[in-house]
């Protein structure tokens, strides 16, 4: 899941160096707006829909990562 997210990053917003410890607002510089963003990416390419209640709290690309993984798995994609 991290190179997938790895990969639409770097797509997205021409950003290389990605950890999965990485804060996504601090680290990867991405505003409200780009999480948004990168949130619809997100959907649209795994076909998942996530709440806002999933995504609110996420900090790292890790949780991210996990947190599509989980419901991807979930929903048997």
């Amino acid at each position: 899941m991290f190179e997938i997210m790895k990969k639409v990053l770097e797509e997205e917003y021409g950003i290389t160096d990605i950890a999965p410890d990485m804060n996504i607002r601090r680290d990867l510089g991405l505003s409200s707006f780009d999480l948004m963003n990168l949130i619809c990416i997100v959907e649209e390419r795994f076909g998942i829909e996530l709440d806002e209640e999933q995504y609110r709290h996420l900090t790292t690309v890790g949780e991210m990562c996990d947190m599509v993984g989980a419901l991807a798995e979930k929903q048997g994609i």
